[in-house]
């Protein structure tokens, strides 16, 4: 597979309808506020249930890292703040002896947004002999990325630097007496003289002026420097630390090394003085994998190569210890449980466990100090967000050093219960059952099915958070949260392998919805499902093939308009899957097995969708054939936004908006006082005119 084949299967399985490569900065509508985050919280004095505004106000780590000596920690912190429409962060010091006191150091600047406009963690980083902490930072939207350093005794900002465009990466070097930096040109601007052919980098269903799309597009020139302590000054890299210090240089051509060819690499990381590297590849052959795989191999100075995790489902971190004699990286098995902590010692001949999660104990974001003793990580479960933790990897104990959101810890909250199957594909599925907060046996209850991703972390508002999952159980919804399994490597033109992609999980939560009712925890009669991304892909191939649920938030799955809208990118995706060519033509009936506005007419359950001003084209198609013939669907647009929706007025809204959907058509309850006053007696006329013809059937 060539890197344009792997950039499109990547695409794919990222996100549902966005376009590849186009920064946060094209459209941003959440502002950034310099205060700095604070942790002093006091705990709810009366336990109470949780609310929309307890999820959006919650404290989230955005990087951990532990010094090189093991004697602390540095964290950053990211906030939603409801009044600014905006965020604040914090970055923070706290060492690593029982009850050392939590340091601030002040705000970690604006929110590293990535091309959909998730806040992206990035760790904060050390000097080599623990003194200094840096971190990358951007205090306005005008202003450059640079790199801010703090005195970690003092806690006080020793200085920014700042070099011509922005900091993209960069790292301690020459013992820590300099830092390497690389940095991004300015993209010159395309003028306005004349018309533009069409070309790859336009996205037709985005809403999004050509000229930036082009723009951004445009791959950015890279610069490297030396920023040098002594002097305080900066220069130009030479070209032999460039080849030294700049990211990826350690991936060798095949022509050096013929026998890495085979593999798409994604990643690297060399041992302190270069005799090993380290290599994380994606596995994309159905041959080799049945599931898109992401494993690590090994390549000594002599050229060896060395399979480090044959079989492995995805290795997520991957990191060096200082003496450069240990690897440590961390393993997903795909089922939803946390990763596993492993290490290789040069000279053996396999990894061995280093740390594996006990209880109800989801761990992520490692790093270690200079021996590899001590490890410090985030630790939450399924009804606590993330805490600081560290690790002792000699005596294998773990404790957590800092509680982000102390006040959370202090409400009610309903512990889901795992259920696992095997659907009529003969499939393997996993789920989380959240019962109501007030659950009594033998009652039956309305469920909400939330797709895409879940596991034994955090069950926030399942992905893409716009469901508030312990605020339904807490006003007497059961939650089922779904996994939707492993993606599968498709075989190219097989487009019957496509489709189990949607079909699949459809038939698995069709099988959990169905054991629940015999099991008389729910009344099958009030089932809603909500989809984000590839879940609503799989919510929209749900209600056309079944009439199981009575309400949906978020469905929609590719359909022809989509094809003459997609950009190069998605056309390239559409032949893959056999989709290729006129919709209209022979492959009418595939296309008909999944677009939900070739289905209007089979349709009956009421939906709500939620879209970004820069995709809403894509729900169209959709929206305009359901309104035609008279079925229940509302469509929601947010302005200034991407595929996520970050704004905190935007996300709060889908909270109470999503919550009074599955209210009115679960519950018959009807919240009298919505943010639209217009909102009850659009509902209302809905119910109306479907009871009158053709109301779901009854169970």
């Amino acid at each position: 597979m060539n890197k344009a084949q792997l950039h499109i299967v990547i695409l794919a399985l990222a996100v549902l309808f966005h376009a590849s490569g186009t920064p946060a900065q094209a459209v941003q509508g959440a502002t950034y506020n310099p205060e700095a985050v604070r942790l002093d919280e006091p705990v709810v004095a009366t336990p109470r249930s949780v609310t929309p505004m307890d999820l959006l106000t919650l404290r989230d780590p955005k990087g951990v890292s532990i010094s090189p000596d093991g004697t602390q920690i540095a964290f950053a912190v990211g906030q939603a703040e409801y009044q600014t429409n905006g965020y604040r962060s914090g970055l923070f010091l706290i060492g690593t002896k029982p009850g050392s006191p939590i340091k601030t150091l002040g705000t970690a600047g604006m929110p590293h947004w990535d091309n959909i406009n998730q806040w992206l963690d990035e760790s904060p980083v050390w000097s080599p002999d623990s003194k200094w902490v840096s971190y990358r930072t951007r205090m306005r939207s005008e202003d450059n990325w640079r790199v801010s350093i703090w005195d970690s005794k003092t806690g006080s900002k020793k200085q920014e630097i700042s070099v011509p465009g922005d900091v993209e990466t960069y790292r301690w070097c020459y013992d820590g007496t300099a830092l390497f930096l690389t940095t991004l040109k300015p993209r010159k601007k395309t003028q306005d003289d004349g018309g533009i052919l069409f070309n790859s980098a336009v996205h037709p269903y985005q809403v999004i002026p050509i000229l930036t799309q082009i723009d951004e597009a445009k791959e950015p020139e890279r610069e490297y420097w030396i920023y040098d302590f002594k002097t305080e000054n900066s220069r130009a890299a030479t070209q032999q630390e460039i080849a030294k210090w700049r990211p990826w240089s350690a991936i060798p051509t095949a022509e050096q090394n013929p026998a890495l060819a085979k593999y798409d690499i994604l990643g690297s990381s060399a041992s302190a003085d270069g005799s090993e590297v380290a290599y994380e590849y994606m596995v994309t052959d159905p041959a080799e994998s049945k599931t898109l795989a992401v494993r690590l191999l090994l390549v000594s100075a002599q050229g060896a190569i060395t399979e480090l995790t044959p079989g492995a489902h995805r290795v997520d971190q991957f990191w060096w210890t200082a003496n450069g004699t240990k690897l440590y990286f961390t393993q997903h098995d795909g089922k939803g449980h946390s990763a596993e902590l492993w290490a290789f010692h040069i000279g053996d001949s396999q990894p061995e466990l280093a740390y594996r999660a006990i209880g109800r104990d989801f761990l992520s974001s490692f790093s270690s100090d200079d021996t590899g003793d001590t490890i410090a990580c985030l630790r939450e479960d399924t009804t606590s967000p993330p805490k600081i933790a560290l690790i002792d990897a000699k005596n294998n104990q773990i404790h957590s050093l800092v509680d982000l959101n102390p006040k959370f810890s202090s409400l009610l909250t309903s512990v889901p219960e795992r259920i696992e199957g095997t659907n009529a594909y003969g499939e393997s599925w996993y789920a989380y059952l959240v019962k109501p907060l007030d659950f009594i046996q033998g009652r039956k209850y309305p469920l909400i099915v939330t797709t895409y991703r879940s596991g034994d972390y955090f069950l926030r508002g399942a992905s893409g958070d716009e469901n508030p999952i312990q605020v339904y159980a807490a006003h007497g919804f059961a939650v089922l949260c779904v996994d939707v399994g492993w993606i599968r490597n498709r075989v190219t033109g097989d487009f019957d392998a496509t489709l189990l992609n949607w079909a699949s999980p459809a038939a698995s939560i069709e099988q959990a919805v169905r054991m629940l009712a015999q099991d008389g925890i729910i009344d099958i009669s009030r089932v809603g499902i909500a989809g984000f991304s590839h879940g609503e892909e799989i919510a929209g191939y749900a209600l056309i093939h079944t009439d199981l649920f009575r309400a949906a938030i978020g469905a929609q799955n590719y359909d022809p308009f989509f094809y003459y809208l997609g950009s190069d990118e998605w056309h390239g995706i559409f032949q893959q899957w056999n989709l290729g060519g006129w919709p209209d033509g022979k492959l009418n009936p595939a296309w008909r097995k999944i677009a939900m506005s070739m289905n209007a007419d089979k349709i009956v359950t009421p939906v709500l969708e939620n879209a970004s001003d820069t995709e809403y084209l894509i729900y169209v198609s959709t929206f305009r054939s359901l309104k035609d013939v008279g079925k229940p669907i509302e469509l929601y647009i947010y302005p200034n936004e991407l595929h996520v929706r970050n704004q905190p007025k935007h996300k709060l809204e889908i909270y109470e908006r999503n919550f009074d959907w599955f209210c009115f058509w679960l519950k018959d309850e009807e919240n009298t006082s919505p943010r639209d006053p217009r909102q009850l007696g659009r509902w209302r006329q809905m119910r109306q005119f479907q009871d009158q013809n053709e109301a779901p059937s009854k169970r």
